[in-house]
């Protein structure tokens, strides 16, 4: 069925090409747009990925390397280098974009009783978008985005990340509201993240919300403080049953966006590449963390603890030895694993921010230590939303908090260590989130001594491609930000 949908709206997508052609062989029996749920579908599988190709290069090789979640190995040379970081830009906005706004032009047009309703859900899913890709590349098209054939803008601005950052906390908020009064949704199964709910859709608004006020800590302490106070009193997630995930299908001759990208990313990759950095290994192992016999394997699918070994960042070996990401969950290795969900936000990250939040404002009753726990426990829970039998017992995780107890002076380091964990796999929200709080403490690379200075990239540059199809707005953009280098610095990210 998904793959169905898709066709219909690539259909729809490059029929919107044409001028002049309006009233050629139309049928008036036949609609002329796609139903929104049609297209909810399309959206949501491309935000995740068109293509394993995409994922590969901008969050395995670069995001997850920069964060030493991974040791590529074969890619060494990718490593602090600007080589393929067009990738997620280029396919966000030519899909993803481009859809999601026309999604949002239709709804607001529609006479439907459940438009408005199902409008908010769809301008949540266009915050997720566009938070995503500000947070890699920093000032983006965001007002004129998507808007070439709704409005004739082929060329549209770059907004600034702050005017962006607006726009989408106001976005969450109006839309929250709009599903509080309790009219249903039409999407059904159509919405791969929540079936409709309404009430999950409003966390997910509320957790988005405070996701991106802490992203402004360093800029604008006040006002993360307020977005952060509006979001905990909206309601946020409140259990691992209200995660924001996509599952897959398992269809190997898929290259996507049917598949987990990030699945196929490993699965596709040789037994000698791909493999988990020293750096987290020796986090984990050092606790006697039970999650890394979840996530990590031996390349022929060992999980034993004791046989996991971490890469150094510097060894650019292609040998067999040290882990991957486990085989047996993630792929690899020639073990095929295309059905994994994706995540694009946890329960746990909630718990964390809260903890953060606690800790620096007295928000969320104040309790930093609480949400601390409650954030280390969602975090080994839900793991078994993989699958093969992975489980992590309540009697695990109290003797983990008792051996690693939480330490209100060093609350900000546990809490956004913790957070790195548990962000594995989501190269980009682990690379913000060290951005914004400076933890965990990495020393970069040898050869960033060469490359970007002695020190570790900062974002994602703008792709080659808007060189030739937007030159005067991203020249424009250019110098409104400062820079285009890796370690040009976005507007929340500040020393």
């Amino acid at each position: 069925m998904k793959k169905i949908l898709i066709l219909l709206a690539i259909v729809v997508m490059f029929g919107s090409c044409d001028e002049g052609f309006e009233e050629l062989n139309v049928n008036p029996t036949k609609p002329t747009q796609l139903d929104p749920s049609t297209k909810l579908t399309f959206i949501q599988l491309y935000t995740g990925g068109s293509s394993y190709v995409a994922t590969l290069f901008y969050n395995v090789i670069h995001m997850m390397q920069n964060v030493q979640h991974l040791n590529n190995t074969s890619y060494a040379s990718f490593l602090y280098k600007e080589g393929n970081t067009h990738q997620l830009f280029e396919e966000q906005f030519s899909n993803t974009v481009k859809n999601v706004v026309d999604l949002e032009e239709q709804l607001k047009a529609s006479t439907s009783p459940t438009a408005e309703t199902d409008l908010a859900i769809a301008r949540i899913q266009k915050v997720l978008i566009f938070s995503r890709l500000t947070d890699a590349y920093g000032d983006i098209p965001y007002s004129e985005a998507g808007k070439g054939f709704i409005e004739g803008i082929r060329f549209p601005k770059y907004d600034k990340q702050s005017d962006i950052y607006k726009g989408m906390l106001e976005t969450l908020e109006t839309s929250a509201a709009v599903l509080s009064t309790g009219t249903p949704s039409s999407y059904g199964s159509a919405d791969l993240l929540f079936a409709g709910d309404t009430q999950k859709w409003k966390k997910f608004a509320n957790s988005l919300m405070l996701r991106l006020a802490m992203r402004m800590v360093k800029v604008d302490n006040a006002g993360a403080q307020a977005w952060a106070a509006k979001a905990i009193e909206g309601g946020v997630m409140t259990s691992n049953a209200d995660i924001a995930f996509t599952k897959y299908e398992n269809s190997a001759s898929d290259g996507g966006p049917n598949v987990n990208p990030l699945t196929k990313s490993f699965t596709s990759r040789a037994a000698t590449q791909v493999k988990i950095s020293k750096t987290l290994m020796d986090y984990m192992k050092d606790r006697n963390d039970p999650r890394v016999s979840v996530l990590f394997s031996t390349v022929d699918g060992n999980t034993d603890f004791a046989l996991q070994s971490g890469q150094d960042i510097n060894d650019p070996s292609r040998g067999n030895a040290n882990s991957k990401p486990n085989i047996n969950i993630f792929g690899g290795s020639g073990n095929i694993v295309y059905d994994a969900p994706l995540f694009f936000q946890t329960y746990a990250e909630v718990e964390f921010m809260l903890a953060e939040a606690a800790h620096r404002w007295g928000l969320a009753g104040g309790d930093a230590e609480a949400h601390y726990n409650a954030g280390v426990t969602a975090a080994m829970q839900y793991l078994s939303l993989y699958g093969n039998g992975v489980n992590i017992t309540t009697a695990q995780i109290n003797a983990y908090l008792a051996a690693n107890p939480f330490k209100p002076t060093e609350a900000l380091k546990m809490i956004n260590e913790q957070y790195w964990v548990a962000t594995f796999g989501n190269g980009l929200e682990t690379f913000s989130n060290w951005k914004r709080s400076g933890y965990p403490e990495l020393v970069p690379a040898n050869v960033a001594a060469l490359l970007t200075d002695g020190k570790i990239p900062r974002r994602l540059p703008y792709p080659g491609s808007e060189k030739l199809n937007n030159p005067d707005m991203l020249a424009a953009g250019i110098e409104q930000q400062g820079g285009d280098g890796l370690l040009t610095r976005m507007w929340w990210d500040k020393e």
